[in-house]
């Protein structure tokens, strides 16, 4: 009979003795809220920024004339006319894009082949190209943030405010 119940007493001792949870861990951090830190750099960059945006704004609403209507991104356009037939995605198009600074300085004239809907104009001419059609020609006024930005290039300086005349032909 011991050698019967030994066997047992062995399995009963192992399964106590073998099988313990680990207790829970307690949190990181003790508010229950993640803390996020933000580099006052980084804020007073962002600050400027906007506060440069709303200077570009202003300038702009100041310098469009009547013709111009302001469209959902935030350019305005003059020669925008709503047609069935626009553009359609994915298409190549030849675009002619001629770029001023608001004092009517040439600053690009480029004769390219684009694609319609893919993102390789700047945010105003990809949004404009979408709305037009082959043969129309029409004039943006665009902010330095939805054209060249922060960083310009080797043709626009820096927070340029532009004119862009786009010709589709």
């Amino acid at each position: 009979m011991r050698t019967t119940i030994l066997p047992f007493v062995f399995l009963l001792v192992l399964a106590l003795t073998g099988c313990h949870r680990t207790a829970p861990q307690s949190p990181t951090y003790r508010s229950g809220r993640h803390e996020v830190r933000v580099d006052s750099s980084l804020m007073q960059a962002i600050e400027t920024n906007q506060h440069l945006a709303e200077e570009a704004d202003r300038e702009l609403t100041m310098f469009v004339d009547s013709g111009f209507a302001q469209q959902e991104l935030g350019y305005w356009s003059r020669g925008m006319v709503q047609v069935d037939s626009t553009l359609a995605a994915d298409t190549p198009v030849t675009l002619h894009r001629r770029v001023y600074t608001l004092d009517s300085l040439l600053v690009e004239d480029v004769t390219e082949i684009v694609t319609v809907g893919q993102a390789n104009q700047i945010q105003a001419v990809n949004d404009a190209l979408e709305q037009m059609t082959h043969g129309q020609e029409v004039t943006l006024i665009v902010p330095w943030y939805l054209a060249y930005g922060s960083t310009g290039t080797d043709a626009v300086a820096p927070y340029t405010n532009v004119r862009i005349e786009l010709t589709v032909e």
